[in-house]
């Protein structure tokens, strides 16, 4: 019997993925792409919660950037409750399990709304086929851990070679850059290989602190919102402790204040035009906190980053296992996996996922 893997498991197998991916990038995309074209859509309006929410926010910048169009990112329930319907939108549902209730509710209002149910899901098998006028596999498989990492990774990647093919079949960008940036993405998974093997090296490094975190901050801006995101969201739900992300500006307007020493916060810096300033922010807050860290570039001793030319707007294909890791190990560590008794009532008073999902956590 095949052993079950892990969550380093499908940390370990992210670049392969996205390797094997990359070699063909039209085929991808290419029901999204043709969908979008043929009608002349203009915006996009992606619905998504939870890691699948955090990969649309790490596409996002570099998606506006490629496609020229506004790129909006919703909740399931925001889509569902509040939103007014343009024709000119182009819009798609994601779940990577394919059974999330507030996605399947997304699907069934967009029909309501007159408009093609456009489900992107890593199982077409799942409860989401019942329910997608067109059903979109972007590429992953089955993630057999509850706690997600390749599927957020390669759903960042699915989103980019959206907006590249899209962009290229609208002359939005010549071959020569699709070319470039699809290099780039290759190139990037060789970043997430070394990012892994730092990572572990820094764990080493700074163990006493990531293992005895309490109260987690995670701070960025632009293309690292999402990676801050998703680090807040993966620590919280394995390590089980409070962790927020923030935009560093927002950070500093309040959320600050209530800082003591006993606080770990991570700033990500995507070597963007803000980067000078997240410098200063994380300086700020190592006058509080000696649990500060910096993802990015060579600050300090306290510092992790890569050594490369890619766009700012690639840096969540290869940052993002930084926290994955941080994740994984620190829950192993410390046996943090198993949840409070009592969440098993809360599940069964509010599921997140419909009764045909075999609970992973």
């Amino acid at each position: 019997m095949e052993k079950k893997k892990t969550m380093l498991d499908y940390i370990e197998l992210t670049p392969g993925k996205v390797l094997e991916n990359a070699k063909k990038p039209r085929e991808l995309t290419r029901t999204l792409t043709e969908e979008y074209i043929s009608n002349n859509y203009d915006e996009v309006y992606i619905v998504a919660s939870g890691s699948s929410y955090n990969s649309s926010i790490c596409a996002k910048p570099f998606m506006e950037d490629i496609l020229k169009v506004r790129v909006n990112v919703l909740s399931p329930s925001n889509f569902t409750t509040y939103y007014k319907h343009n024709k000119n939108d182009f819009i798609f549902i994601i779940s990577q399990s394919g059974y999330s209730t507030n996605a399947i509710e997304a699907l069934k209002r967009a029909k309501e709304l007159g408009i093609k149910a456009i489900g992107v899901t890593s199982n077409v098998e799942s409860d989401f086929k019942n329910y997608s006028d067109i059903l979109i596999d972007y590429k992953v498989g089955i993630e057999t851990v509850g706690y997600v990492t390749i599927g957020v990774v390669t759903l960042v990647q699915f989103l980019m070679t959206f907006a590249l093919n899209t962009a290229l079949e609208l002359n939005k960008i010549s071959k020569e850059k699709y070319d470039e940036v699809i290099a780039s993405i290759v190139e990037s998974t060789k970043l997430h290989q070394e990012m892994q093997k730092r990572t572990h090296e820094f764990i080493k490094k700074h163990y006493k602190s990531l293992s005895s975190m309490q109260k987690l901050y995670v701070c960025s801006s632009g293309a690292g919102m999402g990676i801050a995101y998703e680090a807040a969201l993966k620590i919280g739900e394995t390590v089980k402790i409070p962790a927020f992300a923030y935009d560093a500006e927002e950070y500093i307007h309040g959320p600050n204040l209530q800082l003591t020493p006993e606080y770990t916060v991570f700033v990500i810096d995507t070597n963007d035009k803000d980067s000078d300033r997240l410098k200063q922010i994380y300086q700020a807050t190592r006058a509080v906190s000696d649990n500060a860290y910096f993802i990015g570039s060579n600050v300090d001793e306290n510092s992790i980053y890569t050594d490369n030319n890619l766009s700012p707007l690639l840096t969540p294909l290869y940052y993002l296992p930084f926290f994955q890791l941080i994740s994984y190990q620190i829950t192993e560590d410390l046996n943090r996996w198993e949840q409070h008794p009592l969440l098993k009532e809360f599940k069964k008073i509010a599921a997140s996922k419909s009764i045909n999902f075999v609970d992973l956590d």
